[in-house]
């Protein structure tokens, strides 16, 4: 056999090897593409994928967590502005109860007062009653004493002053 001469002989490739090499290349080219880049392939589509809905759900958790946060805050503010009125309420409330307690205490003082004063009246009057009754039982008593004995005027002085002192004992 000669050795080929010319062409890609004087770089020194032998063109059968270089066909040969070439031939396995499609094969293992035409293998690669079938069993493993297909597959690959495949699997970085759907990664790829995959994380494009990541993206996308991500941005759109972010959006609800955003309207969330405005809807929180809203509702916060509606809250404080309820709570703030239901305080106010409570204190007018219990402002109005503590003038109708003292208007009631008042009250009630001056039905005691004016119990007080009515039983002290009665009670003067009692004693009043009372008074005369004893003057007027003294007054009879020294009478009786006098016409007993006689109506001289160290006789009537006597008994006037044992009758006072009788009185001041509650003897008569």
């Amino acid at each position: 056999m000669s050795e080929p001469t010319g062409g890609l002989a004087t770089f020194g490739i032998d063109g059968r090897i270089l066909l040969a090499q070439l031939i396995n290349f499609l094969v293992v080219l035409f293998v690669l593409k079938r069993f493993a880049w297909g597959p690959i392939a495949a699997r970085l589509d759907a990664r790829s994928k995959k994380i494009e809905e990541g993206m996308k759900d991500a941005e759109e958790a972010a959006k609800r967590l955003k309207s969330a946060d405005a809807e929180r805050a809203s509702m916060l503010s509606a809250t404080r502005s309820e709570a703030s009125a239901i305080v106010e309420k409570a204190r007018a409330d219990s402002e109005a109860m503590r003038a109708e307690l003292i208007a009631r205490a008042k009250g009630d003082v001056e039905r005691v007062v004016m119990g007080g004063k009515a039983q002290l009246k009665a009670e003067q009057e009692a004693m009043k009653a009372e008074l005369k009754r004893d003057v007027a039982e003294f007054a009879v008593e020294a009478a009786r004493r006098i016409l007993a004995e006689g109506v001289s005027k160290e006789s009537s002085e006597r008994l006037s002053s044992e009758m006072v002192v009788a009185w001041a004992r509650k003897e008569v």
